[in-house]
């Protein structure tokens, strides 16, 4: 098997490269050369990494609630091929971040941001949906090559995994998706928010906010809408999934436990 794997590798590579990023929104599967369990490896080695450059917020009430807004959007998603974990990091840009493999990374200057958890988890389901479909190693694959991901996985390279980590997910860095993947990831969190009970117009009363900010103040946010769809089109695309789903009791659009977890960031 392995020998046949290197031997159709090329061909499968360059099939991948011509079909570049293509992405059926309304599904999760497609091409991809890395295995569900070297993206889980590949994730494990980068959450090392990851939590070296961002520190992790240790309180415990802060932690417990953010694994908790995460494991009800789990309820929502389509699959589940990876171990999610979800922990908050102290960083003051408006962001959150996943890694291949699920590891979820929530910023604090998200939860300051953020008017209610609905919002909140609208960010969180984006991010998300985005290891669902399994973008992060399409995109890598294509930014870096097969070959050097094979060898990360195999301990190689010495520090590459720092520095493409760093590149990556550092706080100068992130992810850069193609349009049709975040088109997909909206999509799909708009899906998964409806499923886990949260109002999905969060997500469209988040982005007009982030939208909103960076008329005022250009080039503060615009790294997290530098690969994404026109955020007035993105918007327009959200509300017309959501008009499409039946209606719904929503669970509350914010939570005692939300206030307080706020007002604790606030402080970090």
């Amino acid at each position: 098997m392995k020998y046949l794997k290197r031997l159709f590798l090329p061909i499968l590579l360059s099939l991948s490269l011509l079909s570049g990023c293509a992405v059926n929104k309304s599904s999760v599967g497609g091409f991809n050369l890395v295995s569900v369990s070297e993206e889980k490896e590949l994730g494990d080695k980068f959450a090392v990494e990851v939590e070296k450059q961002h520190p992790v917020v240790r309180d415990p009430e802060v932690q417990a609630y953010i694994d908790g807004v995460g494991r009800r959007l789990l309820t929502g998603v389509r699959k589940q091929d990876f171990p999610f974990t979800f922990q908050v990091v102290r960083d003051d840009s408006v962001n959150a971040f996943a890694i291949p493999g699920g590891h979820t990374y929530v910023n604090t200057g998200l939860l300051k941001a953020a008017a209610s958890e609905t919002e909140l988890a609208a960010v969180m389901a984006h991010e998300m949906n985005h290891v669902v479909a399994r973008h992060s190693t399409r995109q890598m694959t294509q930014q870096y090559g097969y070959s050097l991901i094979t060898s990360l996985l195999l301990g190689g390279q010495g520090g590459e995994l720092s520095k493409i980590a760093a590149d990556l997910f550092g706080k100068a860095g992130g992810m850069y998706y193609s349009r049709e993947m975040e088109s997909q990831a909206d999509y799909l969190g708009v899906e998964t928010m409806y499923k886990a009970g949260y109002n999905p117009e969060g997500m469209v009363s988040f982005f007009k906010k982030l939208d909103a900010a960076e008329e005022r103040q250009p080039g503060k946010i615009a790294k997290y809408f530098s690969s994404h769809p026109e955020t007035v089109d993105r918007i327009k695309d959200i509300q017309q999934e959501i008009s499409k789903l039946p209606a719904k009791n929503w669970l509350p659009d914010s939570t005692p436990e939300f206030a307080r977890v706020k007002a604790k960031v606030k402080n970090l």
